[in-house]
């Protein structure tokens, strides 16, 4: 009689732990399934075209377009979504390039990270640290 009431206490715990497990999960996939849906441009990585270096200083001069960089599995191609502007007039610290085309014709574009905030055009940035007009 007492390995019975052991089967039942232990059924009884398993129980519902089976039917919340899959509604756990469903709730956990259907943020990311959203996530998916947003566009970006993607672009195909050139040969040799990712660089990690020293912090460097960069500044800008007008507000430009901030975007998020997200490479492949093969680093093949990297997915730019726009996620804001880069606006504050400071010195800004540029860890990478990224150098892409969208096709074999296109010219090359180039890409900066900038350390704390998502990638922008290379050509939208200065280099140097930025000195106030007096």
């Amino acid at each position: 009689m007492k390995k019975f009431a052991t089967i039942i206490s232990v059924a009884s715990l398993a129980l519902p732990l089976a039917f919340a497990a899959p509604l756990a999960v469903s709730a956990v996939t259907a943020p990311t399934a959203v996530a998916a849906k947003t566009k970006g441009t993607t672009y195909t990585v050139a040969k040799n075209g990712v660089k990690n270096f020293k912090a460097r200083s960069y500044h800008i001069k007008k507000n430009i377009a901030l975007y998020k960089g997200t490479l492949s599995k093969n680093h093949s191609k990297i997915t730019f979504t726009r996620k804001g502007k880069l606006t504050k007039p400071v010195t800004y610290k540029v860890t990478r390039s990224v150098k892409v085309s969208a096709t074999k014709n296109s010219k090359a574009k180039t890409f900066l990270y900038v350390k704390g905030y998502g990638y922008v055009f290379a050509s939208q940035i200065a280099k140097g640290k930025y000195l106030p007009a007096d």
